[in-house]
């Protein structure tokens, strides 16, 4: 990086991965200077903050179009608009239509002939799961990749949740485990887990704990995975997908970020998000192959987002709220993240346990690499290795809000007036537990 401002940030970002305001300079000037993939990638990271996630994702919006990234583009527009109107991503939006080529409803391939692979004509939308073929050999080579092979975790290295941990016990470790008792109520293995909750509170390692407790393959898949620029390609992905776990079972099919993947049918006009939802809804049916010891596991930060088709028995049939850590649990977390740092065992964490209420796994980890800093920073100034001191930590606290609390904020209004069917009743009981709304 030959840029010596873009070097001194990117050493400061180095320093201080959770500064959104950062991430969002960062970006801006990698996309001035034309480096629009690395300015995505900035983007992502950012993404990756509550406090700067919805002004991340709106400036990603054009920089997806710009990159040919249309898919994912027009997914990213049509839910930011379905939030709130915005008369700029409104015309973003036109022009997104406009390169995919949706005039008059018809199909097309997007970027034109400079942009389609040799020997590829336009062509009409991709027939759906039952009719997908293709190379097999090469969809599965293409599957694997997602595939986190002896990365395995248990559910007892999951701190904290265990009330989440007794749900997934009762309804899906079980049938694995007590076949023929399963079997005598003419039950089946398989099915799917929806999980939700704020950002940073575990969803995924939770559903990777389950895979290494049936002995199952992780297959891990987030939306810039399986969207294409392509008509069709999007929804071949996900058969490929389908496909391989099915041919690897046990399998644990884990979709981050569902509410962008599984979004509302009615959200919008978008022939696209009907395709992609479609696809999905006959996989998860098992339209071409039977999806017998295949879990289908997503995590969300958006439940209510999420198509009303996903929640019905055979699809999603647990939803289960993944809350902050408690009391216990945070200590448990600091412990760990502060364990090898230097001075460790001088530490009074007790004190920072009653003051970090509502704060995440990811926030805690914030809070001692913040405090680490400190301690970095006084080693480079005399030379040599200091301790990390309880007073660092309380000083990195001092400038730390729980990410948490937007989303709950947010989500108590599900809680109070769309909860019709009871779907966010742990979320209603959490919030009066917390005694904070």
């Amino acid at each position: 990086m030959d840029d010596p401002v873009l070097s001194a940030l990117m050493e400061l970002l180095v320093r201080e991965p959770g500064n959104g305001p950062l991430w969002l300079h960062y970006a801006e000037l990698l996309e001035r200077g034309g480096q629009r993939d690395a300015a995505l990638a900035a983007l992502r990271r950012a993404l990756e903050l509550p406090a700067v996630a919805p002004q991340a994702e709106r400036r990603m919006v054009p920089l997806l179009r710009q990159t040919g990234a249309l898919d994912e583009a027009l997914i990213r527009a049509e839910a930011l608009l379905a939030r709130g109107e915005d008369a700029g991503l409104r015309a973003e939006l036109v022009a997104i239509q406009v390169a995919r080529g949706h005039a008059g409803e018809l199909p097309v391939e997007a970027g034109g002939d400079a942009d389609r692979p040799k020997g590829r004509e336009p062509k009409a939308r991709e027939p759906m799961a039952a009719e997908v073929g293709g190379d097999g050999e090469k969809d599965d080579e293409w599957a694997a990749q997602f595939d986190w092979g002896d990365l395995v975790v248990r559910l007892a290295d999951v701190v904290g949740l265990a009330d989440v941990k007794r749900q997934i016990e009762l309804r899906i470790l079980a049938p694995y485990r007590n076949p023929a008792i399963y079997e005598a109520f003419r039950r089946e293995g398989g099915g799917g887990l929806l999980l939700y909750g704020p950002p940073g509170c575990g969803k995924t390692y939770v559903a990777r704990a389950t895979a290494g407790e049936l002995g199952a393959r992780f297959l891990a898949v987030g939306i810039h995975d399986i969207l294409d620029k392509f008509w069709g390609e999007s929804e071949k992905a996900i058969h490929a997908l389908f496909e391989h776990a099915r041919e690897h079972s046990p399998t644990v099919l884990f979709f981050d970020e569902f509410d962008a993947l599984g979004a509302s049918r009615a959200r919008g006009d978008s022939t696209f998000y009907r395709a992609l939802v479609d696809q999905l809804l006959q996989e998860m049916d098992g339209v071409g192959g039977k999806n017998r010891d295949v879990l289908v596991f997503a995590a969300t930060n958006s439940p209510w987002s999420v198509d009303a088709a996903f929640r019905r028995p055979g699809r999603f049939d647990h939803v289960l709220f993944v809350p902050p850590p408690d009391a216990p649990a945070r200590g448990e977390l600091l412990k760990r993240h502060s364990e090898k740092l230097p001075g460790a065992a001088g530490l009074a964490l007790e004190p920072l346990v009653k003051r970090t209420e509502l704060f995440t796994g990811a926030d805690l980890c914030a809070l001692c690499e913040r405090g680490a800093e400190r301690a970095l920073e006084r080693s480079l100034a005399s030379g040599k290795v200091e301790p990390v001191r309880t007073a660092d930590l309380e000083a990195a606290l001092a400038g730390l809000r729980s990410s948490a609390l937007e989303w709950l904020a947010t989500a108590r209004n599900h809680a109070r007036y769309a909860n019709v069917a009871g779907q966010y009743d742990e979320l209603e009981a959490y919030l009066k537990a917390v005694k904070r709304w």
